[in-house]
């Protein structure tokens, strides 16, 4: 038996499968499964990607077996490290703009009308700094523990979501630079959404997505 045929077995018994019902899973012939198994025949790429998801396995834990993979989660790992390190950068360099520069767009829109570079910096600035404290926490949290998500399946979909989560902002967006349509002028509730938005700018409404949007873009590309 070689090394993924191993692993596999191992894997299904961990799942409380038969080779019936893995073959189920996966549309194939009991034959096939035993083959694998056995080391008759090799899984390519594509059916090593479809067993784990099948298995609500690692890929490399067919390859290198579920042994190898349960070993102690080295913590301080470089990629943390340097996530953690650029977001908390971008979040100081946002204190010291809030600081430095917001107080001059403030007199230079007051005292000369100018107005586009605090709209571009409101409308930017802000929304990317709380992305990054959005990836800083769980990249922070995983220098201690593994936080990674196993399954494929669930990383793909937390990037659907987080395509999802950027609608309110966006919403908030169009909003603030009067760019909804004049159709949609005539709806009533949304119209008033939109200037509650636009005019009082709910910071949860405002920035709530894009934080939400940071911490499930991490998750979704943590393998």
């Amino acid at each position: 038996m070689n090394a993924v045929g191993k692993n596999l077995k191992q894997l299904r018994q961990r799942e409380k499968l038969t080779q019936d019902a893995l073959a189920e899973r996966l549309h194939v012939t009991r034959q096939a499964v035993s083959s694998w198994e056995t080391g008759k025949t090799q899984p390519d790429i594509e059916t090593l990607t479809a067993l784990a998801e099948a298995l609500h396995a690692d890929i490399r834990e067919l390859i290198y077996g579920p042994e190898q993979m349960a070993r102690p989660y080295a913590q301080f790992q470089q990629r943390y490290i340097i996530c953690t390190a650029v977001c908390a950068l971008i979040l100081l360099i946002w204190v010291v703009l809030e600081l430095t520069l917001v107080p001059y767009l403030t007199r230079l829109r007051i005292e000369r009308f100018v107005v586009y570079p605090g709209l571009i910096y409101i409308l930017v600035i802000p929304p990317l700094a709380c992305a990054a404290a959005g990836v800083l926490i769980p990249s922070a949290t995983s220098l201690w523990g593994d936080i990674r998500l196993r399954s494929p399946k669930l990383r793909r979909c937390l990037l659907v979501s987080d395509l999802l989560a950027l609608i309110p902002h966006l919403l908030f967006v169009t909003a603030y630079m009067n760019l909804w349509p004049d159709f949609m002028s005539n709806c009533r509730p949304l119209r008033l959404w939109l200037a509650t938005v636009a005019t009082v700018g709910n910071d949860l409404l405002r920035y709530g997505p894009m934080f939400l949007s940071g911490c499930l873009l991490f998750l979704g590309l943590n393998k």
